[in-house]
C-alpha cells in the first residue's frame, strides 16, 4: 500500500467513534503465525477476545503499514448490536424491493459491482432472539453478519472468483448515525434463530449425529445457547476452535456434545472445505482428555459477545446461577488442611493400581475443593519444587552446586539433555531412536568420528503415545530386543502427566528416556503446535531434568511439516538441547550410504556441534546400525578443524596418553599453544578425551590426555607403509601411526601389533570417517535373497 493510502486509512480509522470493537486486517497473502495465507479479510488474532479502540488499530497500521491495510468492525453485542447487511450480488433488485429501508444507513462499497454492505443496528431487546446466516443459507444473494467482522475500510482484496479487481473499500454515511434496522431484516433474523432451536442445532448437509431418541439435559441447553453468539475466527483460529470443543467436553463428552460442536464449527463459511469428506471435528472430539479448559471457558467466550450473560435465556440463568452458587459455598465448606492434603495426594500416588489411584486422586480433589485430578497433580508438584528450596540461588551457592554434565555416548547425546528428532513419516524415526536404546541398553560401543567410543549400558524407558501395542511390539522384533534387555515400554502416555513422569524416573532409573511422539503424547493439550504453550511440557522436562527426577537424557520424537521442517512453533526448537533431522540421503549421498540408509543432521546443539551427521542402515540381514557419519572432502581426508586434528592425533596415539606441549609440538595439529588448549577443554566436555594424570616436565605440572576409545575393539594402529602422507589420515580413513615426540611426557608406546589386511570388518555401521562397507564374506547373499531381503526392507522403513 503505498504512503498516501495509508495516511488515508490512518485518517479514517482516527475519526471512527469510541465503543465499538475494531480490528486491524491483514495484508492479502500475509502469512500470519498460525501459518495461514491471509485472503485480505483477516483480523488481528487477538481483537477476537480484546476490544481494540480506533487508537489500538491506528497503532498496529502505524507500525506495520505493509502487514496491516484495511480496518473491519465486530457486529453484536460486542459493538451496541451493529448487524452488517453484506450484499454479494443482486443489489439492485434488493433496492428496488427495500430501497426505502436501506436509505440514510452507512453503506460500504468496493470494485465489485452491484455490491454493497449496509450497517444497522439490532435493539438491545432482540440481541438474545436474533442470529446472522451466510450466503449459502437463503439463495438471495445476501449475507448478515452478526458476532462476526466486517472490513469496512482500506485494502479491497478482489472477488474470490476473480471477476471484481482488487482495489479500496470506501465508505459513505455516519457511524454515529446507524439506524435501526428495518423489520424485514430483523425478521428474517430471528427467523434463522428460530430454525437452530427448531431443529436442535443440527448440521445441514454434514455428516451429523442424531441424538432426536435422547431427551437434551438443561447442560446442553446452555451450552446450545453460549455457541449461539460464540463466532468462528476463520483462518488461523484452531486454538480457538479446539478451546470450544474442549469446553464442552468437560462436561458433556457424548454424541450430543460432539453434535452441538459439530453444528457451531459448521457455520464459519472459511472451512466449508474442510467437510467435503465427513465431519471433520469427530477424529479431534475423539482426543480430548479432562483438562483445565472447562465450561467456564465457554461461558467467558460467549460473555465477550452479550456481557451479564445476557446469552441465557431467563430460566437458563438461574440454573447457572444456582450452579455457580453451590460450587462456592462447597469451596468454602472445605475444611482439609493443606499439609493433610499434601500428604494424603502423596499416599496416594503409591497406589498400585492405576485405575484405584486415578479415582482415589479425583475424589480428594473434589473433597479438597479442586475441579479434578489435574490441578491437584499441579499441586504436588508445586509442592516438590518449594521442598528443594533452590528455585534461587545467590551465584556462590550456585558455581559450587555439585553439578555433572556427561555424555550418555560421548559428543552425541549429553546428560542430562533433552533431544528432539523430527523427520517424515516412514523414514524411520521411531528405528532410529530405538537403535539408540539398543546401544544403550546392552552397552553396544558407537562410532563417534570414526572410532568406537565406549556406552555405559543402562535401563531405557520408552513412553508411547504414537502408536499401537502390536506395532511397539513388531519393531523392537525387527531390531531384534530380547525379553532381557532392560526396556520398559509404557502405552498411551500423555506430557502433562509431570508427576507420574517423576515417580516412573524414580523407580526404573534410566540412563535414556524415549517420547514417541511429542503430537501423539499432547493429546489432551488445549493448544495446537503452532502454539507457543504446546512446548510448555517440554521445557518442564529440560527446566527439571537433574533437578526433580534423576538426571537422564531424553529424545523426543516428532513428526515433520510439508517443508520437511518439524510442525508447529519455534518454541519446540528453543525447548530442547538439540534438534535432529532425519532424511533420507539425496542422489550425490547415496552413492556411498546406499538405499538403505537415512541421514540424520544435527541442526541446533547447544554443545557446538551444529551441521554433525550420524547414519542409520538398514543392514542385509535387515538389522538396524547407527554410526557417527563424517563427509570428506574429496581432495583431501584431513580433519579441517584444530578441534577434530587433536581428536585424530590423541586417537592414533591411544593407548599412549600426550600433554598440550606434546600437541602443539606437532607440525601436523598445527594451531597455537592457546588453541589446542580450548580444543582439549571442547572435547574433554564432550567425553571424547580424558585426563588420565600429570607430567612433571616443565616450570608447572600440566595434564596427560588420553582419547576415550571402547577397550573392546581391536587398536586399529598400523606400522607405517612407505612414505606417510602429510595429512592425519590415509586415503583410505585409517589413521596413521603418532609420529615420535623428543622427551619422556605421555606413557611410551608400545610395540604396534601387526594388523590384519584393510578388509570391511563383519560389524555393521559407517566405516571410519564416514566410508560405508558392504558386508564381509560371510555374509554375501545371492542376488534371489537380496532381492527378497530388500522387500522385506521397505516394509521396515514404512
Amino acid at each position: 500500500m503505498s504512503q498516501s493510502k495509508t495516511q488515508d486509512l490512518l485518517a479514517f480509522v482516527r475519526q471512527l467513534p469510541v465503543g465499538m470493537a475494531y480490528a486491524p486486517i491483514y495484508a492479502k497473502k500475509y502469512a500470519i503465525q498460525s501459518g495461514k495465507i491471509s485472503k485480505g479479510k483477516t483480523p488481528l488474532e487477538r481483537s477476537h477476545h480484546q476490544v481494540m479502540a480506533p487508537s489500538d488499530v491506528a497503532l498496529q497500521i502505524e507500525r506495520k503499514p505493509d502487514v496491516f491495510q484495511a480496518v473491519g468492525v465486530f457486529t453484536g453485542g460486542r459493538s451496541m448490536g451493529l448487524v452488517i447487511l453484506d450484499v454479494d450480488r443482486n443489489l439492485s433488485r434488493l433496492k428496488k424491493k427495500w430501497g426505502e429501508s436501506l436509505e440514510g444507513a452507512p453503506v460500504v462499497t468496493s470494485t465489485k459491482a452491484n455490491a454493497a454492505k449496509y450497517l444497522f443496528r439490532v435493539p438491545e431487546a432482540l440481541w438474545g432472539s436474533v442470529k446472522g446466516f451466510g450466503l449459502s443459507d437463503t439463495g438471495a444473494g445476501y449475507e448478515v453478519l452478526w458476532g462476526r467482522q466486517g472490513v469496512i475500510y482500506g485494502a479491497y482484496p478482489g472477488s474470490s472468483d476473480g471477476k471484481a479487481p482488487e482495489g479500496y473499500y470506501g465508505f459513505e454515511g455516519d457511524l454515529e448515525a446507524i439506524p435501526e434496522a428495518p423489520e424485514w431484516l430483523l425478521a428474517e433474523m430471528r427467523d434463522h434463530a428460530g430454525k437452530e432451536i427448531q431443529d436442535g442445532g443440527f448440521i445441514k448437509n454434514r455428516r451429523a449425529l442424531d441424538f432426536s431418541d435422547r431427551d437434551p439435559a438443561e447442560v446442553a441447553e446452555i451450552i446450545q445457547s453460549a455457541l449461539k453468539v460464540i463466532p468462528g475466527q476463520g483462518a488461523g483460529s484452531r486454538d480457538h476452535w479446539v478451546k470450544v470443543g474442549m469446553a464442552i467436553h468437560s462436561e458433556l463428552p457424548t454424541d450430543l456434545g460432539l453434535t452441538l460442536w459439530s453444528a457451531w464449527s459448521a457455520e464459519d463459511p472459511e472451512f466449508s472445505q474442510e467437510w467435503s469428506e465427513g465431519n471433520p471435528c469427530e477424529e479431534v472430539w475423539n482426543s480430548f482428555r479432562k483438562g483445565p479448559v472447562s465450561l467456564g471457558t465457554l461461558f467467558w467466550m460467549a460473555d465477550q459477545q452479550l456481557p451479564g450473560r445476557m446469552w441465557l435465556s431467563e430460566d437458563l440463568r438461574k440454573v447457572v446461577e444456582k450452579v455457580e452458587a453451590d460450587n462456592i459455598l462447597r469451596i468454602r465448606q472445605v475444611q482439609i488442611s493443606f499439609p493433610e492434603l499434601i500428604k494424603r495426594a502423596k499416599a496416594i500416588q503409591q497406589i498400585q493400581n492405576p485405575a484405584e489411584a486415578a479415582h482415589a486422586m479425583n475424589v480428594l480433589a473434589l473433597e479438597g475443593g479442586y475441579r479434578d485430578a489435574g490441578a491437584l497433580e499441579r499441586l504436588l508438584i508445586a509442592q516438590m519444587q518449594f521442598e528443594q528450596q533452590d528455585d534461587e540461588m545467590a551465584m556462590d551457592s550456585l558455581l559450587n552446586k555439585d553439578l555433572k554434565f556427561e555424555y550418555l555416548i560421548p559428543d552425541l547425546l549429553p546428560c542430562p539433555g533433552t533431544v528432539m528428532i523430527h523427520g517424515a513419516g516412514g523414514d524411520g524415526k521411531s528405528m532410529s531412536a530405538w537403535t539408540i536404546a539398543k546401544h544403550v541398553a546392552r552397552g553396544i560401543p558407537f562410532s563417534v568420528r570414526g572410532d568406537l567410543v565406549p556406552v555405559e549400558a543402562g535401563p531405557v524407558l520408552i513412553l508411547n503415545g504414537d502408536q499401537s501395542e502390536v506395532q511397539v511390539q513388531q519393531q523392537l522384533r525387527d531390531l531384534e530386543f530380547q525379553p532381557s534387555d532392560p526396556v520398559t515400554v509404557v502405552m498411551g502416555w500423555d506430557l502433562n502427566w509431570y508427576y507420574r513422569f517423576v515417580k516412573l524416573i524414580e523407580k526404573h532409573q534410566p540412563k535414556l528416556v524415549i517420547i514417541d511422539s511429542i503430537t501423539g503424547c499432547s493429546r489432551g493439550s488445549a493448544f495446537d503446535e503452532n502454539k507457543k504453550e504446546f512446548a510448555s511440557p517440554i521445557y518442564w522436562l529440560a527446566n527439571n531434568n537433574g533437578r526433580m527426577f534423576p538426571a537422564c537424557t531424553i529424545l523426543l520424537i516428532h513428526h515433520a511439516n510439508k517443508t520437511g521442517g518439524f510442525r508447529g512453533s519455534t518454541a519446540i526448537r528453543d525447548a530442547v538441547d538439540e534438534v535432529w533431522g532425519l532424511r533420507r540421503p539425496d542422489k550425490k549421498q547415496v552413492e556411498r550410504t546406499g538405499y538403505n540408509a537415512r541421514i540424520i543432521t544435527v541442526e541446533k546443539s547447544r554443545a557446538g556441534r551444529d551441521g554433525s551427521k550420524l547414519l542409520m542402515k538398514l543392514e542385509s540381514d535387515l538389522t538396524f546400525s547407527l554410526a557417527d557419519y563424517v563427509e570428506l572432502d574429496t581432495d583431501s581426508a584431513s580433519p579441517a578443524s584444530i578441534v577434530d586434528r587433536v581428536l585424530q592425533r590423541l586417537r592414533a596415539a591411544y593407548p599412549r596418553s600426550l600433554s598440550r606441549s606434546d600437541l602443539a609440538a606437532d607440525a601436523l595439529c598445527g594451531g597455537s599453544v592457546a588453541a589446542i588448549g580450548k580444543a582439549l577443554q571442547r572435547l574433554v566436555s564432550r567425553g571424547l578425551v580424558e585426563v588420565v594424570g600429570q607430567t612433571s616436565t616443565g616450570a608447572r605440572p600440566s595434564n596427560l590426555y588420553q582419547a576415550v576409545l571402547s577397550r573392546d575393539m581391536c587398536v586399529n594402529k598400523c606400522p607405517e607403509l612407505g612414505k606417510p602422507s602429510q595429512g592425519l589420515e590415509s586415503k583410505k580413513g585409517q589413521p596413521l601411526s603418532v609420529s615420535s615426540f623428543g622427551g619422556e611426557t605421555g606413557a611410551k608406546e608400545d610395540t604396534p601389533t601387526p594388523c590384519p589386511d584393510l578388509l570391511p570388518s563383519h560389524t555393521k555401521g559407517s566405516g571410519i570417517k564416514g566410508q560405508v562397507f558392504g558386508p564381509s564374506p560371510r555374509e554375501e547373499r545371492t542376488s534371489e535373497e537380496l532381492d527378497q531381503l530388500m522387500q522385506e526392507a521397505a516394509r521396515l522403513w514404512d
